[in-house]
């Protein structure tokens, strides 16, 4: 909720994914030419022939022969659906990734720190009430906080270059239903690089990102995605570039 709609074209390397088996929505980005990286609970028990994952699309819609088909699914074998702990799943699709509209995106190797300025995109709900995606794009501007102030709420958060990132989520932007997976990033170089994952919202006393989206007190929690890079490297057996994408300018 809150932040802009913005045009796909800028960041071609998210993607949306569709579990058939929980009819649920989710966002990924994509970090190779057969790899796309998610959130461990988007997926859960789901089968492979349970997901579809849409690429290079910019509008939400979810006509299903234009879904790509998964080849295999890896959620991190630590994943927690009760803590949410290693909220981190990669998805090899059956057909490489070609064209010139999609990209990857690189993971961020340095360190994210306190007050560092982030960006979550997805199409999840505008309202924290809401039932329906966004049907366009959205991007909403966040900042990091410190292990003080989000430790407070979250006891599992040891600080942004731990295995979770926190941001304010009370200043309206948030992350709500839908945006689950999807890329947090930042400019580093005139580039978009993958700080996280988003993973779920909180307030503390068990009030979750369903629920109370935005609300008062509310913080963000994304899977740090470069805390978790040897996973993905063990998992992917190294990430190959899509032959002509664009390079992603901030």
């Amino acid at each position: 909720m809150g932040g802009s709609e913005v045009d796909h074209s800028k960041y071609p390397f998210i993607v949306y994914l569709y579990n058939q088996a929980e009819k649920t929505f989710c966002g990924g980005s994509i970090i190779s030419n057969v790899w796309i990286l998610t959130a461990a609970h988007c997926i859960k028990t789901a089968s492979k022939n349970d997901i579809l994952v849409f690429v290079g699309q910019g509008e939400y819609n979810l006509d299903t022969s234009k879904g790509s088909k998964v080849a295999e699914i890896n959620n991190h074998p630590q994943y927690n659906d009760g803590t949410m702990e290693n909220d981190i799943s990669l998805l090899r699709l059956e057909s490489e990734i070609t064209g010139g509209d999609v990209s990857t995106i690189s993971i961020d190797t340095t360190d994210v720190g306190d007050g560092v300025k982030v960006s979550a995109l997805g199409w999840g709900y505008t309202e924290p009430s809401g039932t329906q995606a966004s049907h366009n794009l959205k991007k909403g501007d966040m900042t990091t906080l410190s292990k003080q102030k989000c430790g407070a709420i979250d006891t599992k958060f040891t600080g942004n270059n731990g295995p979770r990132i926190c941001v304010a989520a009370d200043t309206g932007t948030d992350t709500c239903p839908g945006d689950s997976g999807g890329p947090l990033i930042r400019e580093v170089g005139g580039k978009n690089v993958l700080v996280g994952i988003t993973s779920f919202g909180t307030a503390g006393a068990g009030q979750t990102i369903s629920v109370n989206c935005g609300g008062p007190g509310m913080i963000s929690i994304f899977t740090h995605a470069n805390y978790f890079k040897s996973f993905i490297d063990s998992t992917t057996g190294g990430l190959r570039q899509i032959e002509g994408s664009p390079n992603q300018e901030g």
